[in-house]
């Protein structure tokens, strides 16, 4: 019953015979091959895509401004001009000596400009729409901000809608249409 296999001491006819040791190594390389040139490409079409990109940055650095005014025990205004396709921040009151530094300088290093290929369809305060061009968005310093979202679209026509929270960190993402 549990003794030797059937094919135990017989002869395979030449066409049947397994792979050789040599044939498997070749089949690993030639896959290893291919996957070398398949996943930089890959991964570049996945993480270069300017609205997913505009998206991950815009909540960056909106987390980034909510964490700094928790720090500093300091409201922060986290500008968003829809035409210039730029966001910045800055401190709701300023001090003297920040005014002497040159706010310009300090602006350009503290913004994100979105791409080229890509705008803001919107932003919602609440339930309303803003209808201006600029909005400040006003953050506490307990880090809370009205719940927010912000419609981006890029050439292709594609939406994403970045939501933000008032008592949470997390932002939500979502490809519906407005």
């Amino acid at each position: 019953m549990f003794g030797a296999p059937r094919d135990a001491g017989r002869q395979h006819p030449e066409g049947e015979m397994g792979f050789t040791l040599l044939e498997l190594i070749v089949v690993c390389v030639l896959i290893g091959l291919m996957l070398s040139f398949s996943v930089p490409s890959l991964r570049t079409a996945l993480f270069s895509d300017p609205l997913k990109s505009a998206a991950r940055n815009l909540i960056g650095l909106t987390n980034g401004v909510r964490q700094l005014a928790i720090r500093q025990q300091q409201p922060y205004l986290l500008h968003i001009d829809e035409s210039e396709k730029r966001i910045w921040f800055e401190k709701e009151t300023k001090s003297e000596a920040e005014k002497a530094a040159g706010e310009d300088e300090l602006r350009r290093a503290k913004q994100l400009r979105l791409p080229e290929t890509v705008r803001i369809t919107g932003i919602w305060l609440g339930e309303d729409r803003r209808a201006e061009d600029q909005t400040a968005l006003w953050i506490s310093r307990q880090g809370y901000m009205e719940r927010t979202r912000i419609g981006l679209e890029d050439e292709g026509g594609n939406r994403l809608t970045v939501q933000f929270f008032p008592f949470l960190d997390a932002a939500m993402v979502s490809e519906d249409d407005e």
